[in-house]
């Protein structure tokens, strides 16, 4: 995303964030693909220090991003030696865990989460929190808070065109057609801020214009 989109119109979910991160209240965010989940976690955590892990569909893949994010190296260690590793350091450290892109969770790493999760505030971040979305972490949703990330509201959505029109990656004119904008993306964030984003080519904005005027 172009950082200086991504988060207009989602000044209120940011507060949100900060204050659960503030009260270090164990989170599950759910929001279907195009929400800006990933994106959001990414600017919270200038501000609020966390480990996060982007892609945790199983354990190894949690071991690679949080090992990652801590600058270990796990040279000769089998998986669960670096499982326990893990769990020793969360013992200790106090600092909140992010896993990105939970889904259909084994009972393996359903358990690691929840051991985890007795040590540290995690947050936990998914496209469903049913049974046959997320796993066999289904078991112990109820322990977190659930934060929906919902569609832009029209408000919301002129909030981030305005933004574009003021960096100069779409026409003044198309302060007009707001709800135009809008109902083409269906307050669904990525597809908004890919509208109004610079990395459409020049051709394709014209075109986008010459749609919007013609209706």
């Amino acid at each position: 995303m172009n950082k200086s989109l991504a988060f207009a119109g989602r000044e209120k979910e940011i507060e949100r964030f900060r204050a659960l991160y503030a009260d270090r209240k164990p989170v599950v965010i759910v929001g279907p693909a195009g929400m800006g989940k990933t994106a959001l976690l990414r600017q919270i955590r200038q501000w609020c220090p966390m480990l996060l892990c982007e892609e945790a569909a199983s354990l190894r893949q949690i071991c690679d991003g949080l090992e990652r994010e801590l600058g270990w190296s796990h040279h000769r260690l089998t998986l669960i030696e670096r499982k326990n590793r893990l769990l020793r350091y969360t013992h200790r450290c106090g600092e909140l865990i992010t896993l990105d892109h939970i889904a259909q969770t084994t009972p393996r790493v359903s358990r690691f989460i929840r051991n985890v999760s007795e040590r540290v505030p995690v947050w936990i971040v998914c496209r469903s929190t049913m049974p046959n979305d997320i796993g066999h972490l289904w078991q112990y949703i109820f322990r977190f808070e659930r934060f929906e990330l919902q569609r832009l509201t029209l408000i919301e959505a002129r909030t981030l065109i305005e933004a574009a029109v003021d960096l100069g990656n779409i026409q003044p004119e198309s302060r007009e057609f707001v709800w135009q904008i809008y109902h083409l993306s269906k307050g669904v964030p990525r597809i908004l801020e890919e509208l109004c984003s610079q990395r459409m080519a020049p051709g394709s904005r014209l075109a986008l214009f010459s749609l919007l005027v013609s209706r």
